[in-house]
C-alpha cells in the first residue's frame, strides 16, 4: 500500500513537472514572438520617422530657396523703385526747368512790350546784303551812320534789330544766316561808335515767305537779304 501511494505520488510530480516544462517553453516563445513584433514595429515606426524628417529637410530646403526667390524679388522690386523714382524727380526737375524758362521768357515778352510802349517810332532803315553774305556794304554805311549818330544824341533811344533772309535754303540755315546779319550791325554800330549795347536789341526773323502768286525774282530775293533798323526814342524824348 505504502509502495503504491509513493508511485503515485512519483508519477504526478513527474507530470506536474513536465507541464511546467511545457509551460514555460510555451511562455518564451509567445515572449520572444512578442519581441520581435516590437521589433519590427519599432524598426518601421524608425524608418518612418527617418523618412518624415527626411521630406522635413526637404521641405526645409525648399523654404529657403523660396526665401532666397523672394529676397531677391524685393531686392529687384526696390531697384525698381527706387529707378522709378529717380525717373519722377528727373521728369519734376525737367517739367520745373521748362515752366521757369517759359516764365523767363513771358517776363522779358512783357517786359519788352511794355519798354515798347514807353517809346515813339522816330525811323525805320534798311540795311541789305548780297546772296548768302554777312558783311555790311559800302552803300549801306550811310543808314548806319544816321541812326549811330542819333543814339549818340539821345542815351535813352533804343534800336530794334531784326534780320531776314531770302526765301532760299532750309529754314535752320535761313535763321543762322539772318541772325549773323544783325550781329554785323551790332558789331558795326559798337564797335565803329561805342554804341552801347543796352540801346540794342537784336532778334532773327528768318526767311521771308513770297506773297501768293509772287514769283523768287532777282529783285525780290534781294528785298528780302536785309536787316531792318527800327530808331525809337522814349515819349519825355
Amino acid at each position: 500500500m505504502t509502495r503504491g501511494l509513493a508511485s503515485l505520488i512519483l508519477y504526478g510530480g513527474v507530470a506536474v513537472l513536465g507541464s511546467a516544462c511545457a509551460t514555460k517553453s510555451f511562455v518564451e516563445t509567445q515572449v520572444n514572438a512578442t519581441e520581435s513584433k516590437l521589433t519590427e514595429r519599432a524598426a518601421l515606426q524608425e524608418t518612418k520617422l527617418r523618412e518624415t524628417a527626411d521630406r522635413a529637410g526637404e521641405s526645409r530646403q525648399a523654404i529657403d530657396v523660396a526665401d532666397q526667390r523672394l529676397n531677391g524679388l524685393d531686392m529687384r522690386v526696390g531697384e525698381v523703385g527706387a529707378r522709378a523714382s529717380s525717373a519722377e524727380t528727373r521728369a519734376d526737375l525737367a517739367t520745373g526747368t521748362a515752366r521757369d524758362a517759359a516764365r523767363d521768357v513771358e517776363a522779358r515778352l512783357s517786359q519788352r512790350l511794355a519798354s515798347r510802349n514807353r517809346h515813339r517810332l522816330l525811323d525805320t532803315k534798311f540795311v541789305y546784303f548780297d546772296s548768302g553774305k554777312t558783311e555790311i556794304r559800302s552803300q549801306d554805311v550811310n543808314e548806319l551812320e544816321y541812326v549811330a549818330k542819333t543814339l549818340t544824341a539821345d542815351p535813352n533811344a533804343i534800336l530794334e534789330l531784326q534780320g531776314f533772309a531770302d526765301s532760299r535754303g532750309s529754314d535752320r540755315y535761313n535763321r543762322e544766316l539772318a541772325n549773323e546779319r544783325v550781329e554785323a550791325v551790332m558789331r558795326y554800330l559798337v564797335q565803329r561808335h561805342g554804341i552801347e549795347l543796352r540801346q540794342l536789341r537784336a532778334i532773327s526773323m528768318g526767311k521771308v515767305a513770297l506773297g501768293a502768286g509772287e514769283k523768287a525774282s532777282p529783285e525780290a530775293l534781294a528785298r528780302a537779304r536785309r536787316v531792318d533798323i527800327r530808331l525809337l526814342a522814349p515819349w519825355s524824348s
